[in-house]
């Protein structure tokens, strides 16, 4: 029996309404990470283009950027079926190619699969529409765009907003197109994801040369492990990607990890209310994507983890954290560090253009609880041994999940207000049921 539990819509809301957080006795706490989108989001693009039918197993209820991602295929005539709550069945499209059911197709709020659909509808011989919701309309993607250019493709955009915009391919169309693609990948390391998502969809040999510099390495990686363990054989030389059609074998069955990124904030709670937290599903080390940081420098932040729980015990020790590979983590870890012994961000520049900028609205948040930072010369600084205040007014969230979320964590302490009702549905829908606060 088929069930459905999330909604077919993938427009977000704009995520404008108020919620009051109260001060609350956090004794302990069973902290599941939820699944991961970034593993889901890719999982569920593999699958689509096999022959067979793959499902997808997870945790609990997964986040609305991976229902996007489901939205998304399913508008491309990709048959996604929610067979039991922990239970996703996803029958591939194989030979048929895809075929658009929907008069747009809509990312929602998701980033990740916007630059991944933008590249699988860059395979069809056809015109389709790809858009987004407010949020995801502002940020920047021109990296992706520039290379499928490259190949051919036409994208353009129908207002001054980076989204919507027409797909016209498919791509390579014309014999005369070069082979070898330059990519950027200064700002995200999504653009390397989405070519080699859709490499299955290639009909001539493609050499992908990404830039000197790159971001979220791990993010890239996870991309290219999955591709080979559902069948590629991508070959990197000289740290070129050779890329050229191949067959997906659908496995019969994948187990979606937890999101270790989401560990961050049971930390941050630990500190805030000095109590014991059990942290279920954390991942294997290939799959932590760059967050194993946070169990690895955990003494460092005055947090003795041992097994799946963490207890704060002290204030820790000053230290430099490098999150070129895991900047999701900048907003929880920076008002961690600052309720600790201090210490600096750095590898944090590329953080400007997720949903917000979240160096500039890390600090403005910080400044909402009477925190304090400041970022010079690719280093944000963060001194130590500060204790959050009450906010005098409600504090914006900017759109921004990771943002909302830290929020609402620091105002289980000191109470208060928050704009972005919903937000946390983005990645963890469990989050506030979670510290049993009521929306």
């Amino acid at each position: 029996m088929v069930v459905e539990t999330v909604p077919r819509d993938s427009k977000s809301s704009n995520f404008s309404e108020t919620i009051v957080v109260p001060k609350i006795d956090l004794e302990s706490i069973e902290f599941v990470l939820p699944p991961s989108k970034s593993h889901m989001i890719r999982l569920l693009a593999l699958a689509s283009l096999g022959t067979g039918t793959t499902i997808i197993t997870v945790n609990q209820p997964i986040g609305l950027d991976t229902v996007s991602m489901i939205n998304c295929l399913r508008s491309l005539g990709v048959e996604i079926n929610q067979h039991s709550p922990n239970n996703w069945i996803v029958f591939g499209i194989g030979n048929k190619g895809f075929n658009l059911t929907q008069p747009t197709v809509n990312c929602g709020n998701s980033g990740t699969t916007m630059r991944i659909l933008m590249a699988l509808m860059s395979t069809m011989d056809q015109s389709t529409i790809l858009e987004g919701d407010s949020s995801l309309s502002m940020r920047e993607n021109s990296a992706l765009k520039d290379s499928l250019r490259s190949a051919g493709v036409s994208i353009m955009e129908t207002t001054n907003n980076h989204l919507p915009v027409k797909i016209s391919g498919p791509w390579f169309a014309d014999e005369s197109i070069i082979s070898k693609i330059d990519l950027d990948l200064t700002k995200s390391s999504q653009p390397l994801t989405a070519w080699l998502l859709a490499s299955p969809l290639l009909n001539q040999e493609v050499i992908l040369s990404p830039s000197k510099s790159t971001v979220s390495n791990r993010h890239h990686n996870l991309s290219l492990r999955l591709c080979n363990e559902f069948g590629a054989n991508i070959e990197t030389i000289d740290g070129q990607y050779h890329l050229g059609g191949w067959k997906v074998k659908n496995p019969k069955e994948v187990i979606v990890p937890g999101d270790s990124s989401m560990a961050s904030f049971a930390i941050l709670l630990c500190k805030l209310h000095n109590n014991k937290i059990n942290i279920s599903f954390w991942p294997e080390h290939k799959d932590c994507l760059g967050n194993e940081i946070l169990k690895n420098e955990s003494s460092n932040l005055g947090i003795i983890w041992q097994g799946n729980e963490i207890n704060s015990t002290s204030n820790g020790s000053i230290a430099n954290y490098d999150l070129t590979d895991c900047n999701d983590l900048i907003t929880p870890l920076s008002v961690i560090i600052a309720m600790s012994s201090g210490g600096t961000l750095t590898g944090i520049g590329h953080t400007k253009y997720k949903e917000s900028n979240r160096i500039s609205k890390t600090i403005s948040l910080m400044e909402d609880f009477g925190l304090s930072a400041y970022y010079e010369g690719g280093i944000l600084t963060i001194p130590g041994g500060q204790i959050p205040e009450t906010p005098t007014a409600a504090v914006s969230s900017h759109n921004d999940h990771r943002i909302f979320m830290t929020a609402v964590a620091l105002m289980t302490k000191v109470g208060g207000k928050v704009i972005g009702r919903g937000l946390h549905k983005i990645a963890d829908p469990m989050f506030l049921d979670r510290l049993g606060i009521v929306e």
